[in-house]
């Protein structure tokens, strides 16, 4: 091979070389550049993803505590509800419980109260009906009459299943005054004020 073969072969040689170390160079430079916005994408979605993890567990936090306080809110207003029908069921009870003169004296104002034409029959407990004393009816229709109203308010001879108070009859028309039946029409107004008793709420 003559001289200046060689020269040309080397001249090649020696280009691809430098093209191979460019190559090289160029190659390692895109792979760093590369793993860098690999590294950054990764930081980046690393840094979504938790902070779509911590919104999630913040709005799973916040329906956790809102389920919570609703249920506590619901079983303190049963809780409420609860202490409130106690107290009305202790009022009837004692009520009901009234010593004989006591209980005839509120029955006696009751049924002057009620009684609209003083002809109407009274239906009552059968244990009421023989708690009452016999004078009870006498003095009642008295005082009815001073009322001018006539004076015939009679026991039935029908009782009631109720607890105390009484139901008065006149042509086919039925007005309860059971103690049940007047706590409870009083019950909406009442409670208001009762939860204020018990509770230390505002009554509305």
């Amino acid at each position: 091979m003559s001289a200046g073969a060689e020269r040309i072969i080397e001249h090649i040689l020696n280009d691809a070389r430098e093209k191979a170390a460019e190559i090289r160079a160029e190659a390692a430079r895109r792979s760093e550049e590369i793993l860098v916005q690999a590294q950054e994408e990764a930081a980046r979605r690393r840094e979504q993803i938790l902070a779509r993890a911590r919104e999630e567990a913040a709005a799973v936090k916040r329906r956790i505590l809102g389920a919570a306080r609703l249920e506590a809110r619901k079983e303190k207003l049963a809780a409420k509800q609860e202490l409130i029908a106690q107290a009305f069921q202790q009022a009837l009870e004692e009520l009901c419980a009234l010593d004989d003169e006591n209980y005839s004296s509120l029955l006696r104002e009751m049924l002057l109260a009620a009684a609209e034409s003083g002809t109407e029959k009274v239906l009552l407990s059968e244990r009421d009906r023989a708690r009452l004393p016999e004078r009870f009816w006498a003095e009642l229709n008295e005082a009815l009459l001073k009322a001018g109203k006539k004076g015939e308010l009679a026991p039935a001879e029908e009782t009631r299943e109720i607890k105390g108070g009484f139901i008065l009859h006149s042509g086919g028309v039925e007005i309860n005054c059971s103690f049940e039946a007047l706590l409870e029409a009083q019950r909406n107004e009442l409670e208001p004020e009762l939860a204020a008793i018990l509770f230390d709420e505002k009554a509305n």
